[in-house]
């Protein structure tokens, strides 16, 4: 069973004839030059305005310094565009040459403020007003951070060097495929836990023991070694932080285990609060997954298929530079996803800026078992594409349709 074979009266999966792999025209084309193609579509009628299908259209960003030739369009891609337009939330260039000087002044600035800091000079206070934004006072302090200088220089120099724009032109070709049964958009916050007791650290500690250290000690001190046990809220809160208090002076003794304070407190009546609170960090960066299912009626349904996997494995490679001895890549090709009603985007779902396709999978045996035609070709394949866009999402560009 493992070798079944399509039998020829299949009408839906047989092939037409014996499929040759001398290709002529088109797919001759394809082969000789993997960036030079036509429009590639599965059904072949897909993404266009007679039928109004509902379709999936990739179209290849293809790295500047590709050694493949490949007819250009003149578009920006879908991320080049939102930062030309100011809504991006990547950054083209990180400095100009004016933020870099002025990066270098901060820098010899901040060195003058550490070094005053940690001698305890009297120059503090100008060190500080100077990183505050008056940059004039460098000058003034470069001399108390000479070692800073040279090196606040270089970083000025490397960091208005830094150019983040894409490096990609964008095909004058696409894929069309069809719809797949799910399209799922997933918007992901990314929120830390903190706690305010473990970030305060001693300063909480002190301010619940009563506003010093010493007041604290002193109030362990004249109850003998009783953590003022009591009724009441205020009994409470004094009880807690003198147990605490306890509870430190116990550790630095290294006489007592690290749960000594949590049994000082049990011992007191009362339990610490870790008053917890969500901060926001950040926005994962969208992840879409496409999975597509193909069974080939024709030998020219066959080939198409075959030209369309290839096409996606060959963009998701990286290229070896043929100028290099091999240290470097020239990263792989992105994508500019597009939902679209015959050739007409589908305003009801969500726009997709600059993907990367961080994985394909294809499984020629999708049909449960190895099935092939009669020269080898098999009658049933999946591919699974993932893709993750370049660009976190923010309020402006959901309101731009994304």
């Amino acid at each position: 069973m493992a070798n079944q074979q399509a039998s020829p009266t299949d009408a839906k999966r047989s092939a037409q004839g014996t499929i040759t792999r001398d290709p002529t025209g088109e797919q001759r084309k394809i082969e000789k030059d993997n960036y030079s193609f036509e429009e590639l579509r599965f059904p072949m009628d897909i993404g266009n305005s007679e039928k109004r299908l509902h379709c999936i259209k990739f179209t290849p960003c293809i790295q500047e310094k590709s050694s493949y030739q490949v007819k250009s369009s003149l578009e920006l891609s879908a991320a080049d565009r939102n930062r030309a337009a100011g809504t991006g939330a990547g950054s083209a260039n990180f400095f100009n040459a004016a933020e870099a000087t002025l990066l270098t002044g901060g820098l010899v600035a901040l060195g003058a403020a550490e070094k005053a800091i940690s001698d305890g000079g009297d120059i503090a206070a100008d060190a500080v007003k100077a990183l505050s934004g008056d940059v004039r006072s460098t000058a003034r302090l470069a001399g108390e951070a000479a070692g800073t200088l040279a090196g606040a220089i270089a970083s000025g120099v490397i960091v208005g060097s830094i150019n983040l724009s894409r490096k990609t032109r964008r095909a004058a070709s696409s894929i069309f495929l069809y719809m797949p049964d799910t399209v799922t958009l997933q918007q992901v916050n990314d929120y830390d836990q903190v706690s305010l007791t473990e970030a305060l650290g001693k300063a909480g500690l002190v301010a619940a023991a009563g506003g010093s250290l010493g007041q604290a000690l002193g109030g362990l001190t004249r109850e003998g070694g009783n953590l003022g046990l009591g009724g009441g809220a205020k009994a409470d809160t004094k009880a807690g932080g003198l147990a605490e208090v306890g509870g430190a002076i116990a550790n630095a003794t290294g006489n007592f285990g690290s749960g000594i304070t949590d049994v000082l407190l049990f011992s007191a009546g009362v339990a610490l609060n870790p008053q917890v609170e969500l901060l926001f960090k950040n926005i994962q960066n969208r992840e879409f997954m496409f999975d597509f299912k193909f069974a080939p009626r024709n030998q020219k349904e066959t080939d198409r298929i075959h030209a369309i996997i290839k096409k996606f494995r060959f963009y998701a490679a990286p290229e070896v530079p043929t100028s290099s001895s091999g240290r470097y890549f020239i990263p792989p090709s992105e994508f500019d996803i597009e939902f679209q009603i015959g050739s007409q985007p589908n305003k009801y779902l969500p726009k997709i800026s600059t993907c990367v396709l961080q994985g394909i999978d294809v499984n020629y045996g999708s049909a449960g078992q190895w099935t092939a035609f009669r020269d080898g070709a098999p009658v049933e394949i999946s591919m699974q594409l993932r893709f993750k866009e370049v660009e976190i999402m923010h309020k402006k560009l959901i309101e731009e349709g994304y």
